[in-house]
């Protein structure tokens, strides 16, 4: 075979790479413009993705969307206008090397273009065709970096282009000085009135050290349990045949617990700042923590305390970095938090919001050169949870194994997990031992025989978690919280809740109503660390919480929720609840919800619930009303007329 001749090679990469000489003129300047213009672009498309959709943008006004806009360019032109006032200084310096110059400084802008164009292109083949960057596969990954390769050419062609046409402009240093100004005068005046920056920790920053001799500290949550199918509390079979006969003189186990909302998203925001879901304004995805709720979190405080932080969960129900969590875990599902100083340099000066918007752009961008460059594998959030590979997040195993090889490495640092596992979830239920249901198939949802060998389950992963412990000796230097997001099928009633103390630790009953977010303000105290006075629950060590304390609890507006993703339509939204859809308590043994829409109360007697007292009696429809009202009205809520009295036929 003959080879191709050297002059028909060098020939071809002439037309391919051919261009037209650089005009003269102020460099760095000039490809300032074209940066601006390639960072205006691929920023806006991104926000128009976002916006259009249901994301963190869905509760947000007009007014904080545009200032999400206009400030997410400011660190990307920092970052580019630096780098091209360098190429304009070498150029005056070394003029020969001007028009090699002017050709890297244009990848730059090139990249975004390129950026901006694999984006709109996945964009549109996933929706239409379920098919994109994230599902490729085989040689498919090496399409898709092909083809960004040759998107990012035709950038850096485009790129020169413009550049060329600027240098062109007869008044470019004027047109150029007075669109900086404008911006630099626009920007000023939205960081002095930037609203939703993250507010200074109440605790110390410290080193490693001071974590020193703590114990580790692992809350493990199982989604949607009942706690009166648990043996471990009143339950005559035997679905916790482990939890029941673990080291019973040393568990300290709240009788009649409860969740603060009905929906994980909203449970486990509570349960990890120890916030009301009605103050965290946090119901179902997208929703987000924002503000000083981004920033102020048990998690946070022990990291600062030198704790090695690790959440294992569900993306987008239950994953710490999908719920905002900043400065949280050094680790949520396979992620690292090696963003988390810039992040939090960008929500100090930019705002929380505009900070998490810069993140979730530079991820979409980054899963998608990853997966196709071959370095890591990612799977669209969405296909997760309700596409054809929804039943992937049910899967424990690869939880489990995180947590085990996190125990098994553990290394100087203790460790604070919060592992969120849904074996439990249904309505079905996928096993792997059956005692209860052994031979037969599930017929109808939720069935109690195959949910009790759910429950089995999950006691043998209990187990395996304490003998995890037990082998790296680490099992009397651990606090184990045992905990659920909210009752089978998404009720509201008791769900188990008990803490494991190394020796010498709390231990007996708690018999009054406790809830999920009294376990933060718990471990603080059992680690002699402050409570913050925005922690909203109690700890369980100061005694019996007061028998008439209101457990409250939230709801998402079911109607609101795109069953076919699994998201709020925001389109639907209306205040002054918008997702909010109902707001409950429970006092002593009875329950009270009130519907927001409706606004019908529901009065009842709690069902199962343990050590009922005679004494206590059920509080009046009239009262119930306005202790749920005025819990809504102290966080901020508007309270309509009409639902301040009963709707014409309930009694009172």
């Amino acid at each position: 075979m003959r080879s191709i001749p050297d002059n028909v090679l060098k020939s071809t990469l002439r037309t391919v790479f051919r261009d037209k000489p650089i005009p003269a003129g102020p460099l760095g300047l000039a490809l300032g413009v074209v940066s601006a213009a390639a960072a205006g672009l691929y920023v806006g498309m991104e926000w128009v993705f976002f916006a259009t959709k249901p994301s963190f943008m869905s509760t947000l006004g007009s007014g904080e969307r545009i200032r999400i806009l206009l400030l997410a360019l400011l660190p990307l032109l920092a970052v580019l206008w630096a780098g091209c006032a360098a190429a304009g200084g070498a150029a005056r310096l070394a003029p020969r090397a001007r028009s090699g110059l002017a050709r890297g400084g244009a990848l730059a802008p090139g990249f975004l273009l390129a950026a901006t164009a694999l984006l709109l292109l996945d964009n549109f083949t996933y929706t239409l065709f379920r098919f994109g960057a994230l599902t490729s596969t085989g040689l498919w990954r090496g399409v898709y970096l092909a083809l960004f390769a040759g998107l990012w050419f035709w950038g850096w062609r485009t790129a020169l282009g413009l550049l060329r046409r600027v240098l062109g402009m007869r008044r470019l240093v004027r047109t150029a000085a007075l669109g900086a100004l404008g911006l630099l005068a626009g920007w000023g005046l939205l960081l002095a009135t930037g609203r939703e920056r993250p507010a200074a920790p109440d605790v110390a920053a410290a080193g490693p050290d001071s974590a020193r001799g703590r114990p580790n500290v692992l809350i493990l949550a199982w989604d949607g349990i009942s706690a009166e199918h648990l043996s471990l509390y009143e339950r005559d079979r035997d679905t916790t045949p482990f939890l029941r006969a673990f080291r019973p003189d040393r568990a300290l186990v709240c009788e009649n617990a409860f969740a603060n909302s009905l929906n994980s998203g909203g449970s486990i925001a509570s349960l990890l700042t120890g916030k009301q879901p009605t103050t965290l304004r946090t119901y179902y995805p997208p929703e987000i923590l924002t503000g000083r709720h981004a920033y102020e979190h048990l998690p946070g405080i022990l990291r600062q305390r030198g704790y090695w932080n690790l959440d294992v969960s569900a993306r987008q129900f239950a994953d710490a970095y999908d719920l905002n969590l900043q400065n949280a875990f050094d680790e949520a599902n396979g992620r690292t938090d090696g963003g988390g100083r810039w992040r939090t340099t960008a929500a100090k000066f930019l705002g929380v919001n505009a900070a998490y918007f810069l993140g979730a752009t530079a991820e979409r961008l980054g899963d998608r050169l990853l997966h196709a460059a071959g370095v890591r594998d990612e799977r669209p959030v969405y296909d997760l949870v309700a596409g054809e590979n929804a039943g992937t997040q049910l899967d424990d195993g690869p939880r489990l194994e995180r947590l085990l090889r996190a125990i098994a490495e553990r290394g100087d640092r203790p460790l604070f997990a919060h592992v969120h596992f849904l074996e439990t979830h249904g309505p079905a239920f996928h096993l792997e031992n059956p005692v209860f249901s052994k031979g037969r198939n599930q017929a109808e949802p939720f069935e109690t025989d195959f949910y009790d060998d759910a429950l089995r389950e999950m006691d043998a992963t209990f187990a395996r978690i304490v003998r995890a412990l037990e082998t790296a000796g680490q099992l009397d230097n651990t606090v184990l919280v045992l905990s659920s997001d909210h009752g089978k099928s998404w009720t509201s009633g008791r769900i188990p809740l008990a803490f494991w103390f190394p020796p010498g630790g709390p231990a007996g009953r708690i018999r009054t109503n406790a809830q999920n977010l009294d376990v933060a303000p718990t471990l603080l105290d059992y680690l002699g660390l402050p409570i913050p006075a925005w922690m909203e629950g109690t700890s369980l060590l100061a005694g019996e919480p007061p028998a008439d304390r209101p457990i409250f609890f939230a709801a998402v507006d079911s109607r609101l929720v795109d069953t076919g993703k699994w998201r709020l339509d925001e389109s639907r939204r209306q205040p002054p609840f918008y997702s909010l859809g109902a707001v409950g308590m429970r006092i002593g043994p009875f329950r009270y919800e009130l519907d927001l829409t409706s606004g019908v109360l529901k009065r009842e007697p709690l069902a199962h619930y343990l050590g009922r007292t005679a004494e206590m009696k059920m509080r009046s429809a009239a009262e119930a009303r306005r202790i749920l009202l005025d819990h809504l009205a102290q966080r901020g809520y508007a309270i309509p007329e009409a639902l301040k009295t009963a709707p014409a036929g309930q009694g009172l």
